[in-house]
């Protein structure tokens, strides 16, 4: 009995490595010690099997000690086992200070199992100071006056005035001549509802044929965006800055959101699997993402906004 169970032990632990799955989260910056004002350049790379999603992870309130100038990515590459996932992060800091950058939580399902798990990257840390100035030098001796009543100075001030009239001339044309057109464009603008703005974009959208030219990555990118923005707009929900997760959560706590939960998960759990996942969707599931785009945006919109859009269907 002993040696049965042993032998099952065996078979088990050797068994269970090719069924586990592989994903790791490495962060790291370029250097370690930076001065005040320089550029930081923070990246996390994510490499997983295959079958591992991933869910775009939020990286702002996990940076929020420093200044983000710029997020690239996500980039990524894929291998026949493999797949992995870069993104480049530049930073600032404008004081001096020993900072860490807490782990960043990247969540991901796998092929076929819908539990939602998640991995963290490792602490980053790194110091940023001022110019040390060396008391040991010698004093430098200080620079001769310079002549200010010379004929370069006189040319100096006849460029400035030039500069300074042709400026004056172009605040004056902008005033007078080009102020009053641009204000009412912008007027113009800021009238459209943001459902009627939705439904334009989707039908330019639709008319570019992206997936059917190749473009299919592209073109989720585009219809979810659309989306996303429209739910700033209508709802006032910061989705365009939010993972899937998170713009669901704050979506099913709207009033007019609650009804339209069970389609946007689905609409976006799609398009993330395209946009970061190696799956490539029939033609069909490509319809029905428009489909379902233009049911999120006309089930949300207002009585009085619904009865103008079925009169001018009707037209």
């Amino acid at each position: 009995m002993v040696n049965r169970l042993f032998f099952l032990y065996i078979f088990f632990a050797f068994l269970y490595p090719s069924y586990a799955q592989e994903i790791t989260a490495t962060a790291s910056t370029d250097t370690s010690d930076y001065l005040i004002g320089d550029y930081i350049k923070y990246s996390l790379i994510i490499t997983m099997d295959n079958d591992v999603y991933i869910i775009n992870p939020f990286f702002r309130d996990t940076l929020k000690n420093v200044d983000v100038i710029s997020i690239d990515g996500p980039n990524v590459e894929e291998s026949e086992t493999q797949k992995t996932v870069k993104y480049l992060t530049i930073l600032s800091l404008f004081d001096s200070a020993a900072v860490t950058i807490p782990p960043i939580r990247v969540e991901y399902r796998v092929q076929n199992d819908t539990t939602l798990k998640f991995v963290e990257s490792n602490p980053v840390s790194f110091n940023v100071h001022r110019i040390n100035v060396s008391v040991e030098e010698e004093i430098k001796d200080i620079k001769p006056p310079v002549r200010l009543f010379d004929y370069y100075f006189l040319i100096y001030v006849f460029i400035g005035l030039i500069v300074l009239s042709l400026l004056v001339y172009y605040f004056i044309w902008r005033k007078y001549f080009k102020g009053k057109k641009e204000i009412k464009v912008l007027t113009k603008e800021e009238k459209i509802p943001a459902y009627q703005l939705a439904l334009k974009q989707l039908e330019q959208l639709e008319k570019e044929q992206l997936w059917q030219n190749g473009h299919i990555k592209e073109y989720h990118s585009r219809i979810t965006e659309i989306i996303r923005e429209y739910f700033e707009k209508q709802f006032g929900l910061p989705a365009l800055e939010r993972t899937t997760t998170e713009s669901l959560l704050l979506l099913r706590k709207h009033r007019q959101g609650i009804k339209i939960s069970d389609i946007t998960e689905q609409f976006l759990n799609y398009a993330d699997l395209v946009k970061f996942a190696k799956y490539i969707p029939m033609e069909t599931v490509n319809l029905e993402m428009m489909s379902q785009a233009k049911s999120i945006v006309k089930k949300t919109t207002d009585p009085d906004q619904s009865e103008k859009m079925e009169a001018e269907n009707v037209h």
